[in-house]
């Protein structure tokens, strides 16, 4: 096995796209099938030459198996860099210099090893990966198979994909979102216009429990930027206070 290795999803068994609505995009429709990665005894070379091929911030670190561990950050790299100007070391050095020192002495990545790994897996959709990324404020997630072995990666510019829909796809969407049965929306009533991801919506409802179901919906619709609408019922039937 040589320190850097390339993993790739082409042999991944892909699940079918979701017939729910509103409808995701999923983690394997906007991830990279392609990864550079490291093993934790590859040295510091290795790591910074894969690092600077792959072009991000980031390096997946595996096991043998090929499960992620961690990711090597570029900031892991540029303490080697960085402790170059730093002052004699002293009982007064902070944590953060102190860190800096310690990630400069590392000769492999195993030295530079520290917190776990986030993962998706290919059948997560956009959605939640974007928020597993937020939560935990890191720019890229190693895409998992059941048997935990990487096989490929999801970068937030990835996830912004999601948001990228046309107009008429947007409203497309919204329409049959609206005219499911259970939105109980009276079709001679529906009008969509969207504009630059702004959605129009004009529509009655039987209900007003089908007509906040229908704003829930339409509001879940991938690339939606805001929403307008003039959203009427013919009944009230929401609980009655006791």
């Amino acid at each position: 096995m040589t320190d850097t290795v390339r993993r790739g999803a082409d042999d991944q068994a892909r699940p079918s796209h979701p017939c729910s609505l509103p409808r995701h995009r999923l983690v394997q429709d906007v991830m990279t099938s392609q990864v550079i990665a490291v093993e934790p005894d590859a040295d510091f070379a290795a790591a910074l030459a894969a690092l600077r091929e792959t072009g991000h911030d980031d390096l997946p670190v595996v096991d043998r198996q090929g499960r992620p561990m961690v990711m090597v950050c570029a900031p892991d790299l540029l303490a080697k860099l960085a402790a170059t100007v730093l002052p004699e070391a002293s009982i007064f050095d902070t944590h953060l210099t102190r860190d800096i020192r310690r990630r400069a002495a590392a000769v492999t990545v195993a030295e530079l090893m520290t917190n776990p790994v986030c993962t998706v897996r290919p059948c997560d959709t956009a959605a939640q990966a974007a928020l597993l990324a937020l939560r935990h404020r890191i720019h890229q997630l190693p895409v998992v198979d059941e048997q935990h072995r990487i096989v490929g990666l999801v970068t937030l510019s990835n996830l912004l994909e999601a948001l990228h829909r046309p107009d008429a796809e947007i409203a497309d969407e919204v329409r049959t979102v609206a005219l499911r049965p259970q939105c109980g929306v009276r079709a001679a009533t529906l009008h969509v216009a969207c504009e630059r991801g702004r959605v129009q919506l004009d529509a009655r409802t039987s209900l007003r429990s089908q007509a906040e179901r229908l704003l829930a919906d339409v509001r879940a619709v991938e690339g939606l930027v805001d929403l307008a609408e003039t959203v009427r019922w013919e009944i009230d039937d929401s609980p009655r206070p006791c």
